[in-house]
């Protein structure tokens, strides 16, 4: 019984640890994305830092985000349509938008459920 008792304990601990280092994984590429929406406001071509930053969301782990990893990638898209319809002003504003669904999404997920 104490054989499996310490067995459960390590199995547990492992799977408790692997689950919060996939969790985490994601941070840089949030991060660079953050960046990159940050940069692409200022950018004489935004456009592939734009589609940089939704392919690093899209591909991001969604329970890292609190789910708002759809609301972040309708926004870059919405910016990019924006920028190729010449409305610099309304892709600013969509960026913005963005970056503000992503930080929110990150607050969620460091909220105890």
């Amino acid at each position: 019984m104490k054989h499996f008792l310490a067995l459960l304990n390590i199995v547990c601990s492992v799977l408790l640890f692997s689950t919060a280092s996939v969790a985490f994984a994601d941070l840089p590429q949030q991060r660079k994305a953050l960046d990159e929406l940050q940069a692409a406001k200022k950018a004489a071509d935004p456009l592939p830092l734009l589609e940089s930053a939704k392919t690093r969301i899209s591909k991001a782990n969604k329970g890292n985000k609190g789910g708002e990893k759809e609301d972040v990638t309708d926004k870059i898209e919405e910016a990019i349509q924006e920028l190729q319809a010449g409305n610099r002003s309304k892709m600013e504003s969509k960026i913005n938008a963005a970056i503000a669904n992503l930080h929110q999404g990150k607050d969620k997920s460091k909220r105890p459920k």
